[in-house]
């Protein structure tokens, strides 16, 4: 089974903005599979980066986990997950992100409300105006 017949794809990398570009590459790949043109591709890897920043900024510096789950001419969605830290992100920079990430993405939210952090964006395929579906 490939990633575009339904299985999602597992990416792990340390808290650190340094590996932050291995996600957007493989977002951004898995992206053009799923048939989005360059322009959501590169929303995409906005919203990727301020997804991973969030969960890095909310955790306790433990791996981020992000699943991939690209579907074939509807969409993708991209769930992070780490443990959760101690401090809370800054509310400004936390702020900043919704709205940035309210433009990027179609649907996106934020959960600390157990000992995990968990973030995640979906982006719907738009083809001839109309969007084709959620993952």
């Amino acid at each position: 089974m490939t990633a575009l017949d339904g299985a999602p794809v597992r990416i792990t990398v340390p808290a650190d903005p340094r590996y932050f570009r291995s996600v957007r590459l493989a977002v951004g790949a898995l992206a053009a599979m799923v048939g989005f043109d360059v322009e959501a591709i590169d929303d995409l890897r906005i919203g990727v980066d301020e997804l991973c920043a969030t969960i890095s900024e909310a955790g306790d510096g433990a791996e981020l986990h992000i699943e991939v789950a690209p579907t074939p001419g509807s969409g993708i969605r991209i769930d992070a997950v780490t443990t959760k830290g101690s401090v809370e992100p800054d509310p400004d920079r936390f702020g900043f992100s919704r709205r940035i990430l309210s433009v990027v993405a179609d649907d996106f939210g934020y959960d600390a409300e157990s000992d995990q952090v968990r973030c995640w964006i979906v982006r719907d395929l738009v083809v001839d105006g109309a969007a084709t579906g959620r993952p």
